[in-house]
């Protein structure tokens, strides 16, 4: 008897449905885009760049955003690719002859390398030009390297290498010194939040802003960490909250860490030991809630207009903190780090009852008894 089947149909991510396919729709990096506009509007684009940054930020996608670019038939006058020309939709569908796409990380050898110095020999076939986008470039091996160095010494005409990495110091300087570095930046908390609840809503979902903040905390400014989160949240559920953020993905609730926060900026130690030894039981206790603490201080430091001993405490603590998150967490470094914040409230306790002895006010001579004694 055959057993009824249910047939499952897979659906884009996220971070590929909501992908952006021209400049205006890029979540920041402006000083790039500017960069690129001006550099096409002058006709002065360089034939070999290197873009730098952490993953998620969008170097891919703008990598072929600059290839349709330089290439659409239909160009807007802000320079957007109209992304309906057969140029366009031969680079989007990833089947354009003028557009070579590779993933260093699979691709680390020779071969790969020499293919596509074989390839950009010819002029373009349909197109302005001819775009080599080589993803993770710092993954190659020496002879690749070797191999790329030499074609970037003597480019041909009318080709441009777009060289992404997010560890530049593994690329050689010889490859470096050669390509126009263009730095990206993580993604503000303020951009990031408002991509999100984009999606969101064009999912017609809703989100709480405490599940909004804990999403955002944890991508750390990856803009494809943050929407894959949201990917994996709203097949749960199209109502994303806290509770459900903390459940799915195991992470500490950032009402704890504000909690904790606030024990130590009250330098009650009694109320840390306590909800220390909750965390530890329920195995929370770990180098994300020191991360999420020290992330949630230095907010704090920066807005802190106390005196000079708070904002001395508040530093001090911050250091703490920092030390201990490089930490691998088990039971000696916990004792540790109890011990080091016994001895930090110790400290400062006893600088502030200096500071009060030392702002009293002393009664002038002029106006002090003589004591007399009467026998």
């Amino acid at each position: 008897m055959k057993q009824n089947q249910k047939k499952t149909r897979t659906t884009r991510p996220f971070h590929s449905k909501y992908r952006p396919t021209n400049f205006d729709t890029i979540i920041g990096q402006e000083h790039i885009i500017s960069h690129f506009k001006n550099a096409i509007e002058k006709q002065q684009v360089s034939f070999a760049y290197l873009f730098v940054g952490k993953h998620g930020v969008g170097k891919t996608t703008l990598s072929r955003v600059i290839a349709k670019t330089l290439n659409c038939t239909g160009l807007y006058k802000n320079f957007n690719p109209c992304n309906v020309c057969s140029s366009c939709i031969g680079i989007s569908l990833g089947q354009s002859f003028d557009v070579h796409e590779i993933n260093a990380s699979l691709n680390t050898g020779i071969d790969s390398i020499r293919e596509i110095i074989e390839r950009i020999q010819f002029s373009p076939f349909n197109s302005f030009y001819k775009v080599c986008i080589i993803d993770e470039v710092h993954m190659l091996s020496l002879s690749a390297c070797n191999a790329l160095l030499k074609i970037l010494e003597e480019p041909p005409k009318n080709v441009v290498f777009i060289l992404a990495t997010t560890d530049i110091k593994k690329i050689p300087n010889t490859i470096v010194s050669r390509c126009h570095k263009l730095s990206f930046s993580s993604l503000s908390k303020k951009e990031l939040a408002m991509a999100i609840s984009n999606i969101v809503w064009l999912e017609n979902g809703n989100i709480t802003n405490m599940a909004l903040s804990h999403i955002i905390n944890c991508s750390e400014g990856s803009f494809r960490d943050a929407i894959n989160m949201v990917n994996i949240l709203m097949i749960q559920s199209t109502n994303i909250n806290q509770k459900m953020v903390s459940f799915l993905f195991t992470d500490i609730p950032y009402s704890i860490s504000k909690l904790f926060l606030r024990y130590l900026m009250l330098e009650n130690i009694y109320s840390v030991i306590r909800l220390v030894y909750y965390l530890h039981n329920k195995q929370w206790l770990d180098n994300k809630l020191i991360n999420q603490i020290q992330r949630t201080l230095q907010d704090e430091i920066l807005s802190n207009s106390q005196t000079s001993i708070r904002g001395k405490y508040l530093l001090s603590l911050w250091q703490l903190l920092l030390k201990y998150d490089s930490y691998d967490f088990s039971s000696n470094s916990l004792s540790n780090f109890i011990f080091d914040l016994f001895v930090l409230f110790i400290s400062f306790s006893s600088s502030n009852k200096l500071s009060v002895l030392n702002n009293r006010k002393t009664i002038p001579s002029s106006v002090r008894m003589n004591i007399i004694y009467i026998y």
